[in-house]
């Protein structure tokens, strides 16, 4: 049985997609693509104009590998979890597996929150008592079926993915990976070479699904080598949500472009972002860790600087970098961030026994603290000064004294993933504004551009050797 005979079928898919399963009917033709079926007449319009391709080169291929770019609302979360299960239930793929060999159906997702929704959406499709009866076991990570296959909801992790063998992959919210703090994975790239080998004995599909973000990683270099190109051996299916979601209200998109129209293009029309761009490589910011190198202790011949970012305790990172000077070169000495909920205070007073532990009595912190931080410091005997530079600013000035390799980063993945994760977005007016990408954090990024542009700019004394 196909996917859309499936999907057809009442005591299978049927009842997942709702009544109105004329909404789905683009969702149709392009899994009519994905898996080789005979297109409809109807069809062909979309196929062209969500692939670039004359339709006949479309269908020449059976696709491995999938990338669909659609806009949020456009219903892409239920077709990765519809996949899914077709994949586990009916594709029958487990007969290429060795004895006692378990196949997983891997669904993947940026963050544990992401997953979940996925997951959510899964065990939906099994509501059904004839789906209901192929489930032997659930457990937080996804559920055993009676076939011997097994369903698995992956979250943030490459590592999570290696050795297993899947029978298909699926990828939601692929462009996303690396952003979030929870993540683990540093890039789409990453987690697909991570994939692929999983994959190689069942010849399963990758399938990843997303809104386009960011003009980089595995799935824009996909974008630009096979949409539009009648030899592509990887489907791309770019598409607007309402394209793929008719019900959408095109008030939703027409009030989304006028509020941002950068964000919303790539959210409802289905762009990538031309206003955002790569901070620096994250080979560049590697090759300034010293392996092995998490903290040095304090040496009374040298002058530290410290540098403080304080949020309010609810949703906020903490965070401190202490640092110093040997000629050009700025050493990381100390980093520490402190996860929320916290309360501020008993924060402030951690910084304080680190800060005296090198023998400071400054600390330079962000414009934006509020005055019970600056306070709270000089009631512990701590001189607070607010930094003269927004943190977009101190990102910019840290850029030439990466690429000029003065500056020694301790080895700190947490630190490494901010750095390498922020963004270069163009405003109006052609100035840069440099941030971490939505949803996202950069605290330890920021106080080390902070203590780095403190220690850059010291007053050197007249005489002083």
């Amino acid at each position: 049985m196909d996917i859309i005979q499936a999907i057809n079928d009442e005591n299978l898919f049927r009842l997942y997609l709702g009544e109105d399963l004329d909404s789905w009917r683009n969702w149709f033709a392009a899994l009519r693509v994905l898996y080789g079926l005979p297109i409809l007449d109807s069809d062909c319009d979309v196929i062209e104009q969500c692939t670039g391709r004359d339709v006949d080169s479309v269908l020449e291929n059976n696709y491995d590998t999938a990338l669909f770019l659609t806009g949020r609302r456009s219903g892409k979360s239920r077709i990765a979890a519809l996949i899914g299960a077709y994949e586990a239930v009916l594709s029958g793929k487990e007969r290429k597996l060795s004895k006692g060999e378990t196949g997983v159906v891997g669904i993947v997702a940026p963050t544990k929150w992401q997953a979940q929704v996925v997951k959510d959406y899964t065990l939906a499709i099994f509501e059904t008592p004839l789906l209901q009866a192929q489930i032997e076991n659930e457990d937080y990570g996804g559920f055993d079926l009676t076939n011997g296959n097994r369903v698995d909801i992956m979250a943030g992790d490459w590592r999570t993915v290696r050795g297993f063998t899947l029978l298909a992959a699926i990828v939601d919210e692929a462009c996303f990976f690396g952003y979030d703090a929870d993540c683990r994975v540093r890039s789409d790239s990453e987690l697909v070479r991570a994939i692929k080998p999983s994959l190689a004995t069942t010849r399963g599909k990758l399938i990843c699904i997303s809104s386009p973000y960011a003009m980089r990683g595995w799935c824009y270099t996909q974008y630009k080598k096979n949409f539009g190109n009648p030899n592509a051996k990887v489907l791309v299916w770019n598409s607007p949500s309402r394209t793929m979601n008719p019900t959408l209200p095109q008030d939703v998109v027409n009030e989304a472009l006028a509020e941002d129209l950068a964000s919303a293009k790539a959210e409802y029309l289905g762009e990538f972002r031309d206003d955002v761009a790569e901070y620096l490589p994250r080979s560049v910011i590697e090759q300034l860790v010293v392996k092995g190198r998490y903290e040095l202790l304090p040496k009374n011949d040298l002058r530290y600087h410290a540098f403080v970012d304080l949020g309010g305790g609810r949703s906020d990172d903490a965070a401190v970098a202490i640092a110093h000077r040997q000629g050009r070169i700025v050493i990381l000495d100390y980093v520490k961030v402190y996860k929320p909920p916290f309360n501020p205070h008993q924060v402030i007073g951690k910084i304080t026994e680190e800060l005296k532990r090198y023998w400071l009595r400054k600390v330079t912190g962000d414009n934006y603290a509020a005055e019970f931080v600056k306070g709270a410091f000089e009631a512990a005997g701590i001189r607070y000064d607010k930094a003269d530079k927004n943190k977009s600013l101190l990102y910019a000035e840290l850029i030439p004294r990466v690429c000029s390799n003065e500056i020694e980063l301790l080895d700190n993945e947490m630190l490494v993933n901010q750095l390498a994760s922020l963004e270069r977005r163009t405003r109006s007016g052609g100035r840069d504004m440099i941030d971490h990408p939505p949803n996202s954090h950069d605290d330890l990024a920021n106080v080390v551009a902070g203590v780095a542009d403190i220690a850059f700019h010291r007053p050197i004394r007249i005489g002083a050797l």
